[in-house]
């Protein structure tokens, strides 16, 4: 027997010439997975480009001098600075209890040589009052910057390793320098554009001199602390050994031999 299906089929073929009966379209279901691919791709590429041009600023508590002056009492922090009219500057922007040691570098230098020192007094936090080169905008420390031909800067990096990186905008005296450091006995590295302590930023204060010509100098925890007896922010003045007494002869000795001091550049 026929039954009621077959008989509705027979029907439908006969009203259509003996065709089959349309069939329904097929609905186009996208690929989710590769859309979920793309959009996963799109957002890391935003994420990443995003995270490249983030600069040391994103460690900072503070944006500039001026946030870190709204926030911070003065007995936090201290800011040393002579002008000696000497043709090179030397930025100590991370002293105290920020970058430890390089107060007491800055210090001995400006016996010689024109100076600007700002130091954390902060305990603990001293890191807190850390503001990177490229946003350091204390106003007496860019007047000085503005007013000498050239700069050297002194930093400290973590590492406890015994070692000197040297970067900056004057790759000539930075490699003099390097020369001289390892020759007598230092451990010490010349470094370019592209290296994280490079230092070689027009936004850099210590590119904003004269010429725009500048050494930086990072110096490891690991030589920071041989440099004396006690590496703490009280103690360590007074204990400082013959190992800062020789690094600042040295860098005394190649600003003496290599830049104008004492005359008119």
């Amino acid at each position: 027997m026929i039954n009621e299906t077959q008989k509705l089929n027979k029907a439908i073929l006969e009203r259509n010439g003996g065709a089959a009966p349309p069939t329904k379209a097929k609905l186009h279901h996208p690929n989710r997975a590769k859309h979920f691919q793309y959009i996963t791709a799109f957002i890391l590429c935003a994420m990443l480009s995003a995270f490249t041009t983030v600069t040391a600023q994103a460690t900072d508590v503070y944006r500039n001098f001026a946030e870190l002056q709204a926030n911070e009492p003065e007995t936090n922090y201290n800011i040393f600075a002579t002008d000696r009219a000497t043709p090179v500057l030397i930025l100590a922007p991370h002293g105290g209890s920020i970058e430890g040691g390089t107060s007491e570098l800055a210090r001995e230098l400006s016996n010689d040589y024109s100076t600007y020192l700002f130091e954390s007094l902060k305990t603990p936090g001293g890191f807190d009052l850390h503001i990177t080169s490229t946003h350091f905008d204390e106003p007496t420390a860019l007047a000085l910057v503005a007013r000498h031909q050239r700069v050297i800067s002194l930093h400290g990096y973590s590492d406890s390793a015994e070692h000197i990186i040297v970067g900056g905008t004057d790759p000539i005296r930075g490699q003099a320098l390097v020369d001289r450091l390892n020759a007598a006995g230092f451990s010490a590295e010349l470094v370019g554009e592209g290296h994280r302590f490079a230092g070689a930023s027009a936004a850099n204060i210590a590119n904003k001199c004269v010429t725009g010509e500048s050494l930086q100098l990072e110096l490891s925890t690991g030589l920071r602390k041989s440099m004396f007896g006690t590496f703490s922010l009280t103690g360590r003045a007074g204990t400082e050994t013959a190992t800062f007494y020789k690094f600042a002869g040295l860098l005394s000795d190649f600003i003496n031999e290599n830049y104008n001091v004492g005359g008119n550049e």
